[in-house]
């Protein structure tokens, strides 16, 4: 939409741009400042509603910063009440003249939101109003302070919200769930069968029990990027999942084997691993990790400062690292030697660049670092 409006005398410059350059600043501000623009004047006041695509995040509607738990859960309840008056006006039929093409909403698992965002969106889905969601359910609860009694409520509050709202399960192109255990709920049903339209996938502090093996078989899935975050899945079995182009692992559990396992992953050109080596971590072979894989040209491995977590090998590596174009080692302690990174070159002859960065972290020295990790070795 391009409509030039009548320049008054009296009107400010920046009201006399056209709709879609205004359009386009309001696009880059957050809901609550681009609601308020509608009292700058009768030229801005409907500019709002005709925005494509529409940001909700519950944390601008955090009052003061959180303190005390209990404080900080009644925080998160009057936000979340903030946000549903928000959303319910941003979703006004009378209001909107146009459709909105892709709505990201990050919330609070809140008795507001199953009692009453769940059927705003959903209603809008149905509709024709809303074409695709992109859904974050916060938690900024420490996961060290959730027992898996609180994981296990929470995967079901999730699984409430989206019984409640099916139609949100069919909008999703991007979900992220944080500290939340599916032992007793189908969540590859959900996540895979459920959510046709997904495209990005975040799991973070999630499993689907303590040291579980996770398969993903999903053939007809349009996954295109995957993200697994502090989960504690003994290893990810990625059987199937052909439009995959990305994929993220940081710190798993996995001590004694690979922590994925990839099988029919056609399109899977970026890959991110990222973990520092517990003492009981034993090393394992990068191309046994990699096997499976045909189409790897972008790779970032990051030791987080720690001993490396990979075994010495160089000509097994020549048909993963066939199509490798750009490799990235991060979190090299800053005492460890970089020549046994040699390896990866020979073994990448089309490598076109290459970026090394070291670990050199203080508070990460001696009695700083815990209990977990053990003394550092030189590779």
């Amino acid at each position: 939409m391009s409509l030039h409006p009548l320049q008054l005398e009296d009107e400010d410059r920046l009201s006399t741009l056209t709709d879609d350059i205004l359009l386009s600043i309001l696009g880059r501000v957050g809901l609550r400042i681009a609601a308020r623009t509608c009292v700058l004047s009768t030229r801005w006041r409907h500019l709002p509603w005709l925005l494509p695509e529409v940001n909700i995040d519950v944390k601008d509607f955090l009052s003061v910063p959180r303190t005390e738990p209990i404080e900080a859960k009644e925080m998160e309840e009057l936000a979340m009440v903030s946000l549903t008056k928000a959303t319910r006006s941003f979703l006004a039929d009378q209001q909107r003249e146009c459709t909105i093409s892709s709505l990201h909403l990050k919330l609070y698992l809140t008795n507001t939101v199953l009692c009453e965002i769940g059927p705003l969106v959903g209603d809008a889905i149905d509709s024709g109003l809303l074409k695709d969601l992109d859904l974050t359910i916060l938690d900024e609860t420490d996961p060290l302070d959730r027992s898996d009694e609180d994981m296990l409520q929470r995967a079901q509050e999730i699984d409430n919200f989206f019984r409640a709202s099916p139609s949100v399960l069919h909008c999703l192109t991007k979900l992220s769930l944080e500290n939340a255990g599916f032992n007793n709920l189908d969540m590859h049903h959900v996540l895979f069968d459920c959510c046709k339209q997904l495209k990005h996938l975040r799991l973070c502090y999630c499993d689907t029990g303590t040291y579980s093996v996770f398969k993903i078989d999903a053939p007809n899935s349009k996954l295109c990027v995957l993200e697994i975050d502090f989960c504690r899945f003994e290893r990810l079995e990625l059987v199937c999942l052909p439009k995959l182009e990305k994929f993220i692992c940081t710190t798993w559990v996995a001590s004694q084997h690979v922590p994925v396992t990839f099988g029919f992953v056609p399109s899977l050109g970026e890959l991110e691993l990222s973990c520092g080596a517990s003492y009981r971590r034993r090393p394992f072979k990068l191309s046994e990790l990699l096997h499976g894989t045909t189409s790897i040209h972008t790779l970032t491995l990051h030791f987080q400062g720690e001993n490396l977590w990979l075994q010495p090998e160089m000509e097994e590596l020549r048909t993963a690292f066939n199509k490798l174009k750009k490799l990235s080692v991060c979190g090299i302690f800053v005492e460890f030697d970089i020549l046994w990174m040699t390896a990866f070159l020979v073994a990448a002859p089309s490598i076109e660049k290459l970026h090394i960065r070291v670990w050199n972290h203080a508070c990460d020295v001696g009695e700083f670092r815990g209990d977990i990790f053990g003394d550092r070795r030189t590779p």
